[in-house]
């Protein structure tokens, strides 16, 4: 069984889970029991082997630290959110904006402070571009679309202070752990960001189509309401992003114009609110509050990165590339939120409502974070039953090592596509893209950015995934007509990326 076939057993037990399900936990839990219960094949061994991958995993230090900084990250944005920075931003955008031109450059300046996360940049810029651009009769999928793009595609390639960072550096450690690759995860992480190529090349794309001349159209034109029918054909977790949004633009009296009868006919026990969104719409707007822990959190984040590099290498960029750098970014984190919650406590914002948005967002990331502890293990299983030396022995004497890179590149864009997730697909692909490096000798850092720009187009374009379903319900518009509007340019994107990955296969250097 060791460095057979059947050490591809998880991973092909995985990916069939997780498109029939449209859920990732699943079948990386299925694909940990099973690779387990293959190694320990007694009644109870099995399960005692998926405890004990799980707790090895969740030991290790540099697993540990990464868990806290994604708890802690979604801590930050939820005591932002509660304490009125997100609406303060909002309003501070909508009162300087004059022209077409001025909206769609506020539109694409506004990343600068919301990069944070797809989800929370949608939340904070899209209501208030919707109803600016209406009032400009701008066509909604072009403005969603321009949102969109510096949305997932600009979280993946940006190396500070977001939750991506986190996530994508930590899968880096895990995979070059188990297959014996060498050097710092952050450095391949950042090596890595010029070659997820679809990701810069739709922000191109992007930039250019918004300046071209508008559509107008008609502002009475009706816009076809988010049915009862039509949410109830979402996922659940994509059911509930819906359902929160709706709160949210109830709340800010978006649809008081909609009759009592028809509000309350798609009102239904299965909306399920997010209370940190309800709260946050009582708290009067200040913007301050969102731009002084974000210009905190980065300014620590650079300086003790340099920090912790400085004695290493002499020079600014010598000492950045030497530093642990997910060590700096969780002290720089959890220094920010100590400092905003003595700066939230000086304007008498109540402890209650502070640790209620603390532990509500930091409870938002349980999920990504389970995410993560499962493809640990699921990688440390497969390890064990030999599956980068089955690979070595076979794929890696087979393939080209050019044809290694567009070749994930494409698999996982159907795969993220059809899960609507980036992080699932990233957690599926890039131990499986790391182990066909080692075998083939491929460039690991143009792996990594093929496998991220996989993961990337499929949060991007997928219907299933929650930027995609939060973008419609904001903008109110038919879900499945967004997807189609974006999935054109993304697939035009995505070609021109495989050819890329195909020429920089030959180019770059194992």
């Amino acid at each position: 069984m060791y460095a057979s076939i059947w050490s591809l057993v998880p991973y092909l037990v995985v990916v069939p889970i997780s498109l029939l399900t449209r859920q990732v936990l699943p079948g990386l839990f299925v694909g940990l029991v099973v690779g387990a219960y293959m190694l320990h094949p007694t009644w109870f061994g099995g399960v005692d082997a998926t405890l004990s991958y799980i707790l090895k995993e969740l030991a290790i230090p540099d697993n540990l630290r990464l868990i806290v900084f994604l708890y802690g990250f979604g801590a930050f944005v939820g005591l932002v959110r509660v304490t009125g920075g997100v609406s303060g931003f909002a309003r501070w955008m909508s009162t300087r904006i004059q022209s077409v031109r001025g909206a769609f450059a506020v539109t694409w300046l506004s990343a600068a402070a919301t990069f944070m996360a797809p989800d929370f940049r949608i939340i904070t810029v899209a209501p208030v571009m919707k109803q600016v651009f209406s009032r400009l009769h701008i066509p909604p999928e072009k403005v969603a679309f321009v949102i969109d793009v510096t949305s997932t595609p600009l979280c993946a390639v940006i190396p500070i202070g977001t939750a991506f960072v986190g996530y994508m550096v930590g899968l880096i450690s895990t995979s070059a752990r188990h297959y014996g690759i060498a050097g710092s995860p952050f450095r391949l992480f950042v090596s890595s960001i010029p070659l997820n190529l679809f990701a810069f090349l739709i922000m191109a794309y992007g930039l250019f189509t918004t300046f071209r001349p508008q559509r107008t159209v008609n502002p009475q034109e009706e816009r076809q309401p988010v049915t009862q029918e039509r949410r109830l054909s979402l996922p659940v977790d994509s059911r509930l992003r819906l359902a929160s949004q709706r709160l949210r633009m109830e709340t800010a009296g978006e649809l008081t114009a909609q009759p009592t009868e028809h509000r309350n006919a798609e009102h239904r026990d299965d909306d399920v609110v997010d209370p940190v969104e309800v709260l946050s719409e009582h708290v009067p707007p200040k913007l301050v509050n969102l731009a002084l822990p974000l210009l905190l959190l980065l300014a620590l984040t650079l300086f003790l990165t340099w920090w912790d590099g400085h004695q290493r290498a002499p020079g600014l960029f010598p000492a950045l590339a030497q530093a642990n750098a997910a060590k700096a970014m969780l002290e720089a984190l959890l220094m920010t939120l100590a400092c905003s919650f003595v700066w939230y406590t000086v304007q008498r914002h109540p402890i209650q409502r502070t640790l209620f948005g603390f532990l509500a967002g930091g409870n938002e990331m349980m999920s990504v974070i389970v995410l993560l502890v499962l493809v640990w293990a699921v990688s440390a299983v497969s390890n064990d039953l030999g599956f980068t030396q089955y690979v070595e022995r076979t794929i890696g004497h087979l393939v080209p090592s050019a044809f290694v890179a567009p070749a994930l590149f494409l698999f996982g864009c159907a795969l993220s596509y059809v899960i609507g997730s980036s992080f699932g697909a990233w957690g599926m692909l890039l131990p499986l893209g790391f182990s066909l490096a080692a075998g083939t000798h491929a460039s690991v850092a143009l792996i990594a950015g093929a496998v991220f720009a996989s993961g990337t187009f499929g949060g991007f374009v997928s219907p299933l995934s929650d930027g995609t379903v939060a973008m419609a319900t904001v903008m109110k518009m038919p879900l499945m007509r967004y997807a189609r509007y974006k999935l054109k340019p993304a697939l035009y994107v995505a070609g021109v990326s495989a050819v890329g990955y195909a020429v920089a296969g030959w180019i770059l250097p194992g």
